[in-house]
């Protein structure tokens, strides 16, 4: 009896490989369209119920939200890989009951609209939820609670989807805020077409280049597997495109230019950390812009210390907050956080560069906006996860402001007030040079 080889490169999307030989109980294979993490659990499942050394009696579940969808779409996709590997004798498709079978084993299709048919997930030893973002998150609890009950072999959980939307309750619960207990139980594997290049044809990757074209979200969501932003509008930076403006790595510091160091002090001491080189508005590019890292310490002085220890014998310049200047809770002995920073990193008065005031929410908006598309501004993913996901996320109401964002989500918007402290210090004459300067408050 036949059964597939699960070490064969030619067979399998190396991407998607431990999902298959190391399985945790949660594995979350996600990303780009193409990227092959349906095809593998199609290969996965069919290997698994011929695999009847291994396996006896085993049952595979595939959950799709809606019943009706299931047949013309993964079940029809099943069907052509048993006609593909020349299985037919080995799998028998029950297509009256959505059920395919090999031996004792047998995969079954279920739609979340079937909660009578649910209760049999108690049975299975894998259930895979295709087109995971379909379902709610009470969906997606009931089907957990169903499968209970004692086995000899660990039960696990696939899912896999295109990450739609940031404010999916998946990104929270697998990706942001995951329980204490399961942090070690969740396999996340992400893909994109590139990875998966062998497996497609030419036409299909000219067409995922050529969505970006179409639409920036569309790109990013379903050609670069990224978490879509789909009110994009309402972005307090909407003309940041993370495929554009974000590295996936570190960059170091130029020895010949400027350090800026701008602080938040909300919450904690939050320091964005950037150097520039700015040629005008005659230029193609406004300004080149590398933001190296974000810096969150409690401490003020071990932060500078830090900042010291990491960018020697660079020129300092401060930006941020302008409460720093006033005594405040987060500095010891009551002083001002600036005069620690002064004292700590050595400055002289010409260094620290903070307003008076703090630019409102419109302005800084608008300067932000223009520098995403005027400049070349590149961001260390690596170094500003903070930055990046507050670019990503943060949102302004009808009035402009960042206040409502800001109370739904106190933990976040730190690094991005420092990140549009510094802006707004150095860039904030790029409104008058585009002549741009009368649409200030439209911009919202």
């Amino acid at each position: 009896m036949a059964i597939i080889d699960l070490s064969s490169a030619d067979l399998w999307s190396q991407k998607y490989l431990p999902a298959l030989v190391e399985p945790k109980t949660y594995n979350i294979l996600w990303g780009g369209a193409g990227s092959g993490k349906s095809q593998t659990m199609i290969q996965l499942l069919l290997a698994e119920i011929c695999n009847h050394k291994a396996n006896q009696f085993q049952t595979y579940f595939v959950i799709r939200k809606v019943a009706s969808t299931l047949r013309n779409s993964v079940f029809a996709d099943f069907r052509n890989k048993i006609s593909q590997w020349g299985f037919e004798k080995l799998v028998k498709a029950k297509t009256g009951y959505l059920e395919l079978q090999s031996g004792s084993n047998k995969i079954v299709f279920l739609g979340c609209d079937d909660p009578e048919k649910l209760k049999s997930l108690s049975q299975a030893k894998y259930i895979w939820i295709e087109e995971a973002t379909e379902l709610s998150l009470e969906d997606f609890t009931q089907i957990t609670l169903r499968l209970r009950g004692k086995s000899e072999q660990p039960k696990r959980f696939f899912l896999t989807f295109n990450p739609v939307s940031d404010s999916h309750w998946i990104k929270k619960r697998f990706f942001d805020d995951v329980p204490a207990k399961e942090q070690n139980q969740i396999l996340r594997l992400h893909g994109t077409y590139r990875d998966a290049l062998n497996f497609l044809d030419d036409e299909y990757v000219t067409r995922m280049e050529s969505l970006r074209q179409v639409s920036q979200t569309y790109y990013e969501v379903y050609a670069l597997g990224q978490w879509g932003i789909w009110d994009r509008e309402s972005l307090f930076a909407n003309s940041f495109e993370y495929s554009k403006h974000v590295y996936d790595g570190y960059i170091k510091a130029s020895p010949v230019h400027n350090l800026y160091l701008s602080f938040d002090f909300n919450v904690t001491n939050t320091c964005v950390v950037s150097q520039y080189i700015k040629y005008g508005s005659e230029s193609a590019n406004y300004a080149t812009i590398n933001v190296l890292k974000v810096y969150r310490i409690g401490d003020l002085s071990t932060l500078c210390q830090t900042i010291r220890q990491e960018y020697p014998g660079l020129m300092y310049v401060i930006n941020g907050d302008a409460s720093g200047a006033s005594r405040n809770a987060f500095t010891q002995g009551n002083i001002s956080a600036y005069l620690i920073i002064k004292n700590y990193l050595q400055l002289t008065d010409m260094q620290l560069q903070v307003p008076k005031a703090n630019p409102s929410h419109i302005a800084s908006r608008l300067i932000t906006i223009l520098i995403f598309q005027k400049a070349k501004i590149t961001i260390s993913e690596k170094a500003c996860t903070a930055l990046v996901t507050d670019l990503k996320e943060a949102k302004v109401d009808r009035q402009g402001s960042l206040d409502q964002w800001k109370n739904k989500n106190p933990d976040k918007s730190h690094a991005l007030d420092a990140f549009r402290y510094f802006i707004f210090s150095n860039f904030a004459e790029i409104t008058s040079n585009f002549n741009l300067e009368k649409y200030g408050t439209m911009l919202h």
